[in-house]
């Protein structure tokens, strides 16, 4: 029957092109389990609205800059991946990326906010909420790392990209202190004065919590990231014995 001929042919099809597409499938898949997980937490955030009528939205506008440095290196992974070696174009993805990271770790400072009140559904609601904030956030950080990292190996040479790679975590971590402590953003880089930045910069230097800052989200991101790369890189092969 032309049914029964139809099902034969959709389960023997083999879909295929002939260059690399510029946005990969795999690549589409990550981003709509970020996508559901980000909507997850604003779910949390509807219930915490309808039980209690001060709401900060710092949290949803903390999560979507997340998701700069996510679509940034989404796009520098893609298109290495379809142009080959591009590394004018990849350093300037690159650099607007490295500007937008420390967005992703920023959140896990957002507990700091948390009050304790063990008799209180809302203070578990709470504790419940901001945590899954920071690690859907952390997640678009920790994605957005490998795939500009892929990026930096397929553009730079092995060593290149192991020391950009090395490089930015200390740096995300110095831009989470300048964002809580000194009370920095992103956006500065394009609307303030550049002496204003160095001036910050300069004097966050001599201030031992930026070092500890750096050095303990520098860790944190290395590990996760160590644990990504293992569960996606992990193969277990199997050969028979005749």
């Amino acid at each position: 029957m032309a049914i029964d001929r139809l099902i034969e042919w959709i389960k023997n099809y083999r879909f295929s092109v002939s260059n690399p597409p510029i946005v990969s499938l795999e690549g589409l898949f990550s981003l709509l389990l970020l996508v559901i997980l980000s909507l997850v937490a604003v779910f949390f955030h509807l219930i915490r609205i309808y039980f209690n009528a001060p709401v900060d939205f710092s949290m949803d506008w903390n999560l979507f800059l997340s998701w700069i440095p996510l679509i940034a290196a989404f796009i520098g992974n893609s298109l290495t991946k379809r142009y080959g070696h591009i590394p004018i174009t990849l350093i300037l993805i690159s650099l607007f990326w490295l500007v937008f990271f420390p967005n992703a770790p920023y959140m896990i400072t957002d507990l700091a906010h948390l009050a304790v009140d063990y008799h209180r559904d809302l203070t578990w609601h709470d504790t419940i909420m901001l945590f899954f904030y920071a690690e859907v956030s952390l997640f678009n950080g920790l994605v957005s790392l490998y795939w500009i990292h892929q990026a930096w190996r397929q553009v730079f040479s092995r060593r290149t990209s192991t020391i950009m790679f090395f490089a930015c975590l200390p740096l995300a971590g110095f831009g989470v202190y300048l964002g809580r402590v000194r009370r920095m953003n992103s956006w500065d880089v394009i609307h303030q004065e550049p002496s204003f930045i160095i001036d910050h910069v300069l004097d966050s230097l001599s201030d031992r919590t930026a070092w500890v800052f750096s050095v303990e989200i520098a860790a944190i991101l290395g590990i996760l990231y160590l644990v990504l790369w293992a569960i996606i890189r992990f193969r277990v092969r199997y050969t028979k014995k005749h």
